[in-house]
């Protein structure tokens, strides 16, 4: 087993938040560059976040928990519930939640949400006191909000290539981690397109439907219980 001596990006912008844009560029470049060699071979990472990826003390990065990975041949990136195999909510395209199945435009997707925390300090869709639930429908009913709103020294194209990745429909994603990488290492090229004023705000969580639902469950089971009581009652007799 190789031993890498660095940290974790997601050690890393528990320190420095937000990350200069230069860094934050130069990070998620390599990063491509990493992506690229992997969707080359077939492989999807279905898990990419900041937590999966060191910096090593060398200057290069490596990517790390393939436990979800699915080849792209296989096609079988598709979102089952909450178990490990669904990825991260916080970093999970929009059509992982819904349970479609994904491409090489997934794990970009995914770059696009931490490539926001980074020169932001936030994660996309994430509000204090916000649970799980919320974070996932909220990315597949609207969009995040405008990176630059949060952060007002940030460049437009830099705005313009973070939006870009997270399209939510994929075709209007990036084609590749290699197309995405040409943006980054270049960002005053990047041409603007206005996607920061084309954002739809998501539709609000209805709390009150995941109480219910729960509700439901729990009432269903005790009347279950009750009627099997009653009939183990009456197949004894008096």
């Amino acid at each position: 087993m190789e031993y890498l001596r660095g940290q974790t990006l997601g050690q890393l912008l528990k320190a420095v938040r937000p990350m200069p844009e230069q860094d934050a560029l130069g990070i998620a470049s390599r990063i491509c560059e990493a992506l690229t060699h992997m969707h080359e071979h077939g492989f999807v990472h279905r898990d990419l976040k900041p937590q999966n990826i060191m910096i090593c003390s060398d200057g290069t990065i490596r990517i790390f928990d393939f436990g979800i990975a699915k080849t792209i041949a296989g096609r079988l990136l598709t979102f089952t519930g909450f178990t490990p195999a669904m990825g991260t909510p916080e970093f999970m395209a929009p059509e992982q939640v819904l349970g479609k199945r994904g491409d090489e435009r997934t794990d970009i997707y995914s770059l696009g949400a931490f490539l926001y925390q980074m020169v932001v300090g936030t994660i996309p869709f994430m509000m204090e006191n916000e649970d799980a639930f919320v974070a996932m429908n909220a990315k597949v009913t609207g969009d995040p909000v405008a990176p630059r709103k949060l952060n007002r020294g940030l460049s437009e194209q830099v705005e313009e290539i973070i939006l870009h990745a997270m399209e939510r429909d994929p075709k209007k994603r990036y084609p590749s981690a290699a197309a995405m990488k040409e943006d980054l290492d270049h960002p005053g090229e990047v041409q603007l397109t206005g996607r920061c004023r084309r954002l739809q705000t998501p539709s609000r969580w209805k709390r009150h439907r995941k109480n219910v639902l729960l509700l439901g469950v729990t009432l269903s089971a005790i009347l279950y219980g009750f009627v099997q009581l009653i009939l183990l009652i009456m197949r004894r007799g008096p």
